[in-house]
């Protein structure tokens, strides 16, 4: 079996330049948490790849027009950063909800949707995953140019103001409490993700594999065979996952993290404690039929972790495959007969 579209996150790479980024992912074709794998190929194939919400996309696209409808797709992509979701595009909604706290700010029907059910799953998970927390990731900087430890004085400042309840939407018009900053960066590209499947529905593609970042989109009854990174070396897979018409999302430790005083320091945040979350996984990959809901639940399972975490899974009827820091894998009951282990170092749990 031949790999195929592999894509390395763009935060990795943030300064290197476009062109030279695309290059990358063309040569380099890594994904963060999921390496696609399929052996067959089809003449009606379309593949490229572009930069959109600060990461590398890959697109195959299966039927005719594919050139046509993968520009649509990276189009569409473009939108969703630019008019929604992004904090810094002085027009999006976001940046206009974040730059009038206490005010409420008229968004597209879209904005408010993607808010609620985040703060929905906030809700469900105990508010370890929390979209208010916007400032306190300003202090981290995961990914930047000032990425560093926070004081203990600072984050406890800032987390006084992350609290989804202070969250309000209505219809079409969001408020946001004194203090508190958006930041949609664990539901951002899954919910692009839903917006491509829509755009998809209403062209001639018969299937596609679309990444954006660590979240994908599997679209139409082909089957692809996924893997999941192995998160001791992101260049190779410790197993496979056989799936069709499908959101996959991942969240690992691995994927954003900087190291000060010997101790490393990953991007995945609590946000009740202001820290990165103190697990036993190395990953989470994330199975359901909404990309932003997959997105935001690889971020809220890896916090809570294995055990709390079947729970929310089964309320949004999700599937997990958890990789535990001791080399253990987990894989939920609805997606046992899909997983295949590749990596023998591993050890599927019983």
């Amino acid at each position: 079996m031949g790999s195929g579209d592999v894509l390395k996150t763009a935060e990795k790479l943030k300064n290197i330049n476009k062109r030279a980024l695309i290059a990358v992912a063309v040569c380099v074709a890594l994904i963060v948490g999921i390496i696609v794998f399929d052996s067959v190929r089809n003449s009606r194939e379309y593949q490229t790849t572009a930069i959109a919400m600060g990461t590398v996309i890959n697109l195959r696209l299966f039927g005719p027009d594919g050139k046509e409808n993968a520009e649509l797709v990276i189009e569409n992509i473009n939108e969703t950063e630019k008019a929604l979701l992004s904090r810094n595009e002085k027009n999006s909604d976001i940046y206009r909800i974040n730059a009038n706290p206490g005010t409420a700010v008229s968004v597209s029907a879209e904005t408010a949707d993607i808010i609620s059910k985040s703060v929905d799953v906030a809700k469900n998970c105990g508010g370890v995953f929390d979209i208010t927390v916007g400032e306190v990731t300003k202090l981290w900087d995961f990914g930047g140019d000032k990425q560093r430890l926070p004081t203990e004085k600072e984050i406890t400042e800032k987390l006084s103001d992350v609290r989804y309840s202070a969250i309000k939407v209505t219809n079409t018009t969001v408020r946001i409490a004194e203090g508190q900053t958006l930041d949609l960066g664990a539901v951002g590209k899954g919910a692009a993700c839903d917006r491509v499947k829509a755009l998809l529905s209403a062209t001639n593609t018969d299937s596609a594999v679309i990444s954006v970042g660590g979240s994908l989109l599997l679209y139409g009854k082909k089957d692809f065979n996924i893997g999941i990174v192995n998160p001791e070396n992101d260049l190779a897979s410790m197993g496979t996952l056989k799936l069709s018409d499908t959101f996959v999302s991942t969240s690992g430790n691995y994927e954003k993290f900087f190291e000060q005083d010997g101790k490393t320091y990953h991007h995945i945040l609590d946000a009740t404690t202001g820290y990165p979350a103190d697990s036993r996984l190395s990953s989470i990959t994330v199975i359901c039929d909404s990309g932003l809901l997959s997105d935001a639940l690889s971020t809220a399972c890896y916090i809570l972790g294995y055990n709390q975490s079947i729970e929310l899974l089964n309320e949004y009827d999700a599937q997990a495959v958890f990789v535990f820091k001791n080399k253990t894998v987990r894989v939920t009951d609805g997606i046992k007969d899909s997983f295949t282990l590749t990596d023998e170092s591993f050890v599927v749990a019983k």
